[in-house]
């Protein structure tokens, strides 16, 4: 059997326990279970399975201490009471085994990362992504809305619509590149490619497209009204996909300076050290950038900046790892390498986001987006020609 499903037995114990307090649960409380715990319920037909199963009842008969002839009623009944009780049955334990490869799946794969072409479903079976790629798809739903609506609404109207495939992806075409999105599909490895991003821009235009109908329409909307909420999309997405990158590059910033310290120190670096270096460069990452803070928020592109700022404070940190961390017997204490984080944090890295986002900390400096690859240097980012290729439409 999978070695995950003593982990989901216990879990399914859990859920015989969570069965009797959750009616009296506050709805805060219960809000929280409403993920995995759910979706294991729901799978099971709501019924709550315990780990006791066989058991119970020999374990209860051997303290009884009465003998099989005085006992038989008594083991009918705790048959019946302990028969709820029975482990689910080989079908719901492979059914839920989907659903958490289902999610392991979902979790690990990171939005513009490489991901999977396919996942598994609850049922087991092979389903495609190739959907969340197909954005002419997504032009033709856009086009049966408008038609709808003018069937729905549009009696006596006898003015055609100018709102058609064509005209649909030339806005699209326009709005990539005012918006400067086909920057990201240079960027190599990533996969932020066209069809990707053309299919997250019109998932926003569908969300908003509704809108044009409102008052008396009649289910008409001129194609100029349109291409606005194409280009609005396109610049919420570039915003949106900009603070992904620079989130996940700061990720990997904080993951760098870790693989470094165990590359200067080795062994040396105990569990102890280990758990708390990431609250330190954490905490010195705020400090440093704390005198930005204004700018910060005044930036259309803020949030993105603030995880390009902790990135740079990482990649200053990673390359003073030697300093911070050693002394004269080996590795420094705990207490002397977080010293030293705020002290570099501030005496040095500081100068990096001085050289990056201007002397002026209440309007930073344009930034452009970068690959995920990128190493900061006092200079600034340090790339090279291997992490760019040439922007495509497809994968």
């Amino acid at each position: 059997m999978n070695r995950h499903l003593p982990g989901l037995m216990a879990a399914c114990s859990g859920l015989a326990f969570l069965a009797i307090g959750v009616a009296a649960m506050p709805e805060p409380a219960y809000a929280q279970f409403g993920g995995i715990t759910g979706m294991i319920i729901g799978n099971m037909g709501g019924r709550y399975y315990g780990g006791c199963g066989r058991h119970c009842h020999s374990r209860h008969s051997d303290d009884s201490g009465s003998d099989d002839s005085d006992s038989g009623s008594h083991r009918d009944r705790s048959d019946s009471r302990t028969a709820s009780l029975e482990p689910p049955s080989s079908k719901v334990q492979n059914m839920l085994l989907h659903v958490v490869a289902q999610l392991n799946a979902d979790e690990l794969g990171a939005p513009g990362g490489e991901g999977t072409s396919k996942t598994i479903s609850p049922l087991g079976k092979a389903n495609s992504r190739e959907g969340e790629r197909d954005w002419t798809q997504k032009v033709q739903d856009i086009l049966k809305e408008f038609h709808d609506r003018q069937a729905q609404e549009g009696r006596g109207v006898t003015t055609a619509g100018d709102v058609t495939e064509h005209a649909i992806e030339q806005s699209l075409d326009a709005a990539i590149k005012n918006a400067k999105l086909d920057t990201f599909e240079t960027f190599l490895g990533e996969n932020w490619s066209g069809e990707r991003i053309r299919v997250m821009i019109l998932d926003r235009v569908g969300a908003d497209v509704d809108s044009l109908f409102g008052g008396n329409s009649r289910g008409y909307a001129p194609m100029q009204e349109v291409d606005k909420i194409i280009q609005r999309a396109a610049q919420q997405t570039y915003r949106r996909i900009f603070e992904v990158s620079e989130l996940l590059a700061a990720n990997r910033g904080s993951a760098l300076f870790m693989q470094r310290l165990f590359q200067t120190h080795g062994g040396l670096v105990n569990d102890q050290l280990r758990e708390a270096t990431d609250d330190m460069i954490g905490r010195a990452s705020s400090n440093a950038i704390s005198k930005f803070e204004s700018g910060l928020r005044q930036d259309s592109n803020g949030f993105a900046l603030r995880y390009r700022a902790q990135r740079i404070v990482f990649d200053c940190l990673s390359e003073n790892v030697e300093r911070i961390s050693s002394s004269e017997t080996g590795i420094a204490t705990a207490g002397e390498i977080k010293q030293k984080i705020e002290d570099t944090s501030k005496s040095v890295c500081v100068t990096w986001l001085d050289h990056q986002f201007g002397g002026d900390t209440r309007a930073l400096a344009p930034q452009k987006p970068m690959p995920q690859r990128v190493v900061w240097s006092e200079s600034g980012p340090k790339d090279d020609p291997s992490m760019y290729g040439r922007a495509t439409d497809s994968d």
